[in-house]
């Protein structure tokens, strides 16, 4: 399918947005946005985006938002006119009409917010309009143990609420009022703290503004280095850009290019890091000399162990040691501990807590599939028209996928739950099994006898 822009042909794609067939032929700033967030349904509520568009080539053009406009054959797109220039210079100076005149432009030491870059982008020089006439003051809430909500610099675009109900699934957050008075409310109009809210912090990575924010303030920091990492809490493996400053973590921003999690995280992998800088915790290894814990160096630490372990193997024999490898470590790491283990010392006992609760579900798997890991990409349930959940617990246990799941559930597939406990999945499931503890196998014996009988 061809399509134009600025009279240039171009090959679109099927089901293409104009706003996503632009930025991918030429940038992702050729079009400025304000409520646009590539990970959640198209809004197109703030008309930022707005393009003209002709269905020949000088044929009269029509204003549309780009960012639900599907592209068509042989679409004449023209993003850059001095119409559609003042078009989006006029909506956004509305807006900021409204905004606190000390937050249009970038704090010195702190990196632009969205909103910010957009302002720059489309060239707002000042503000025409006596700003604050309108204003309805808004008490700041920073009852959140983690976020803060100052909702004067709220700009009314909804991706809060649409990330909590179509990332998270929670639907904590919503829009109250009509006209200047309209705003975010959490739960039913209370503080952050009394709302159920599961602290994931999608609403505060996806604002455009700091009227939702962490207080580490992740999104505006400018940071020595960012660096790329996998999240250890749990087996979703999630990647994090951690933002270093003088060699210490500031900040966590899940990224949205990341397949697995998507530009989002759980509370754990986001906010839960300030362990790494913790006053107790151990930096230098230590040696007990007469009862009395003393500071080593890694070297003399590396040589007592080792020869405490040689004496042992010496006198008892390699099986005479075990080591226990943890489930917060990487792959590569758990695999340098049992190379260790059954080469460097000469034996098999190693163990962790992942094969405590794997190992039934690795044997089985082994058994039938030749690999005791998972046989579908997460990404599969984006395609089944059917889920079935048999003793487990993603939304706890893995929340980012049980997140997914809970989206699928939410956006009507055929659910099914087998639990004795009536978890979050299971009320929204189409059906919950509520087998009593201990008739698992007897359950999956009957599914079994009926499936080979019919």
């Amino acid at each position: 399918m061809k399509a134009y822009i600025n009279n240039i042909p171009h090959e679109a794609k099927k089901e293409e947005t104009i706003l996503e067939f632009v930025r991918r032929i030429e940038d992702q700033d050729a079009i400025p946005t304000m409520c646009q967030d590539d990970r959640l349904e198209n809004f197109g509520s703030c008309r930022v985006c707005s393009v003209e568009v002709a269905r020949e080539k000088d044929g009269q053009t029509k204003v549309v938002a780009s960012c639900h406009t599907p592209v068509f054959e042989n679409a004449y797109i023209y993003h850059n006119t001095d119409k559609i220039k003042k078009l989006r210079k006029n909506i956004v100076e509305l807006v900021l009409t409204d905004y606190p005149s000390d937050k249009v432009f970038a704090e010195k030491g702190k990196k632009p917010t969205e909103f910010q870059k957009t302002i720059e982008q489309i060239g707002i020089p000042n503000i025409r309009y006596p700003q604050g006439e309108n204003h309805f003051e808004i008490e700041k809430d920073n009852s959140h143990p983690y976020i803060k909500s100052d909702l004067s610099q709220c700009i009314n675009c909804y991706r809060c609420v649409r990330a909590c109900e179509e990332i998270q699934g929670e639907i904590v957050l919503g829009m109250s009022g009509r006209g200047f008075a309209s705003q975010i409310i959490k739960g039913f109009d209370t503080n952050f703290d009394l709302s159920a809210c599961v602290s994931c912090g999608a609403c505060v990575q996806t604002c455009p503004t700091e009227a939702l924010s962490d207080k580490f303030e992740s999104k505006t920091i400018i940071a020595d280095k960012t660096v790329r990492t996998t999240c250890t809490y749990c087996g979703v493996g999630c990647q994090l850009d951690v933002s270093v400053i003088n060699g210490e973590i500031k900040g966590i921003q899940a990224p949205v290019t990341a397949e697995v999690n998507e530009g989002h995280t759980c509370i754990k992998g986001r906010f839960a890091f300030q362990f790494y800088n913790h006053p107790d915790r151990l930096t230098n290894p230590l040696i007990k000399k007469n009862g009395v814990f003393e500071v080593v160096s890694w070297e003399v630490a590396y040589d007592f162990i080792s020869k405490k372990l040689l004496n042992i193997k010496k006198e008892h024999g390699a099986d005479a040691i075990g080591c226990i490898s943890s489930s917060r470590a990487t792959n590569e790491e758990n695999y340098l501990m049992q190379k260790m283990t059954r080469v460097a010392i000469g034996t098999n006992n190693i163990d962790g807590c992942a094969r405590v609760c794997h190992a039934p579900t690795a044997f089985g798997m082994q058994q039938a599939f030749g690999t005791g890991a998972a046989t579908n990409s997460i990404n599969d349930l984006k395609k089944t028209d059917c889920i079935l959940v048999f003793g487990a617990n993603p939304t706890e246990a893995h929340p980012v996928t049980g997140a997914k799941v809970k989206q699928a559930f939410m956006q009507g597939v055929t659910s099914i739950v087998v639990d004795p406990v009536k978890t979050k999945l299971a009320k929204l499931a189409k059906y919950h099994l509520q087998l009593r503890p201990g008739t698992n196998v007897a359950l999956l014996n009957m599914m079994m006898h009926y499936i080979i009988k019919k």
